[in-house]
């Protein structure tokens, strides 16, 4: 069995207890019942929490920058977009290296600007044709054990809260959650 959004969402509400019933659809249009809508508000955010706590090697992805057409700030050459698909950007890369067992450490930061008269997160560095290697959000079905339980008991803990107000259990899936994120530190990748 593939796991997807639906199954990570109902092993959450499995955890609650209470006999609610699973929930139907996939992140982000869960049903309509009471679950499903805390769920369509919360999947993505708890996603991104436990996605940036470790920098999770199965979640790596190279991304060609794309440049925002604003003139850099002084100190930078180029400004570049910062990519929708990015929960964290890890390291910004030349298009190809030199030696790629030796890559050179690159200097770059996260700013924002407009852009188009739109406030936008942006990217500033000195390379031309700049890649990053970044923390997306790929497919459930590629998920680490380890960070998908620290996923399910995350999703517990808030869908708990939205649903019952109830400190004390979202407190000890929360718990539980960060020794789950603890343990898979370690993992192989």
């Amino acid at each position: 069995m593939a796991v997807t959004s639906n199954t990570v969402a109902n092993q959450a509400i499995a955890l609650i207890g209470d006999n609610l019933p699973p929930v139907q659809g996939f992140a982000p249009t869960f049903d309509s019942s009471a679950a499903g809508q805390a769920l369509a508000r919360l999947y993505l955010p708890a996603y991104q929490t436990v996605a940036k706590e470790h920098g999770w090697d199965f979640a790596r992805n190279v991304f060609t920058l794309a440049l925002t057409g604003n003139v850099a700030p002084l100190g930078w050459a180029y400004e570049y977009t910062y990519p929708a698909a990015a929960i964290e950007i890890m390291q910004v890369q030349p298009p190809t290296l030199a030696d790629p067992n030796n890559p050179l450490p690159q200097n770059w930061t996260i700013g924002n600007t407009l852009v188009e008269n739109v406030q936008t997160k942006v990217i500033w560095s000195n390379l031309a044709g700049a890649q990053a290697l970044v923390n997306n959000a790929p497919s459930e079905a590629t998920w680490d054990v380890g960070f998908r339980e620290a996923m399910v008991r995350l999703l517990a803990s808030e869908v708990a809260m939205a649903l019952y107000g109830r400190p004390d259990t979202a407190e000890s899936y929360l718990q539980s959650g960060g020794a789950f994120e603890t343990l898979a530190e370690g993992r192989p990748g």
